[in-house]
């Protein structure tokens, strides 16, 4: 029976204080997914015996037995809601990532979360335009680093200034975007500056003469070199501080899976590169794509978590030993190999 109608029946039964008591102890035979939420209700019982017993059945809770229900999809907002106060990082993470949490929840959590739970929670953005507070609350915690600020400098100019984007563009749509922006500057006679024949053969100096010639260019010509242009053009232009640029190099035909591979493992390639390479089927094909992604610690948190299931073990390993990823990856990889570790046995 759903917790909610075993809460219902419970309580509009008007159980006696006794009553109330055995279930404050968690001596009614009942599955955690019912008990977890009914001693939550009893924390606030008028009764203060019941309500203390409630409280330290609660404490008996391990930390890995509360996260467990936090991840679950019927996870009652009450339940969410009264361990939004922990201080565990394990906690706050399975509640920002948990689709049934509001908005309300998250912005509490926002005012004093670490940095990488930020990230987690600025990725989620419809829940982020229903509840514009949380944007505000972010910007208040001191934990939040340069790098997060302008991700929500940028949000709140996307999506409540007037640069509106919709960002749920499905696959059809991009395709057919990114064909008719190839026909058209094809038909474009192109500029003498986007010819990169003749630069010198050192290395050193060439990649300097690249830069020059590109750094020179207008975010148009930048824009056709990304789709029609070399690797070599690619590999700088990925780079580029224009979402639009680096957004056409991921849209050229000319670009191939090795690229996309060494695109997932750069560390100063933008959170939007990485986020849209980890939203493509097609790449996360390749294991490799998927691997260097979970790795990089610039992607963002969401894309890193959905994908750490596909890891194999080997690797998962040794993630979960990584200080150089976020703390929320670190830990998921780490509870998945012993997960894994524990149905061999």
């Amino acid at each position: 029976m759903p917790q909610s109608e075993f809460q219902q029946k419970f309580f509009d039964g008007n159980p006696p204080k006794g009553i109330r008591l055995v279930a404050a102890r968690g001596l009614i035979p009942i599955s955690p997914a019912d008990m977890l939420p009914l001693l939550i209700r009893l924390v606030e019982d008028e009764e203060k015996e019941v309500s203390d017993t409630a409280k330290e059945t609660l404490n008996r809770w391990s930390e890995a037995e509360i996260v467990t229900h936090l991840q679950t999809r019927g996870c009652s907002v009450a339940v969410l809601g009264h361990f939004s106060g922990s201080p565990a990082p394990a906690i706050q993470e399975a509640i920002i990532l948990n689709p049934e949490t509001t908005g309300a929840i998250i912005a509490s959590l926002a005012a004093h979360v670490t940095a990488p739970l930020l990230e987690a929670i600025l990725y989620n953005r419809t829940r982020l335009l229903e509840s514009p507070e949380i944007l505000q609350n972010v910007k208040r915690n001191p934990a939040a680093t340069t790098q997060i600020l302008r991700v929500v400098d940028e949000i709140e100019t996307e999506f409540f200034g007037n640069k509106k984007r919709d960002y749920n563009v499905g696959e059809s749509d991009q395709e057919n975007a990114v064909t008719e922006e190839i026909v058209e500057l094809e038909t474009e006679e192109p500029p003498a500056d986007l010819d990169l024949e003749g630069l010198p053969l050192d290395p050193q100096e060439r990649d300097a003469a690249i830069l020059s010639r590109i750094g020179a260019l207008t975010v148009r010509q930048k824009i056709q070199l990304a789709l029609l242009g070399t690797r070599e053009a690619r590999s700088v232009l990925i780079r580029d501080s224009n979402k639009e640029v680096s957004r056409s190099v991921l849209q050229s035909p000319k670009l191939t899976t090795n690229e996309v591979e060494s695109f997932a493992a750069m560390r100063n390639a933008s959170d939007e590169v990485l986020r849209l390479i980890g939203s493509n089927k097609g790449w996360l094909r390749t294991y490799a794509v998927v691997h260097n992604l979970v790795k990089n610690p610039k992607t963002p948190p969401m894309i890193s978590q959905r994908l750490l299931s596909r890891l194999h073990a080997r690797d998962l390993a040794v993630l979960a030993h990584d200080r150089g990823i976020s703390e929320a990856v670190r830990r998921n990889a780490e509870r998945l190999t012993k997960q894994r570790d524990t149905s061999k046995s």
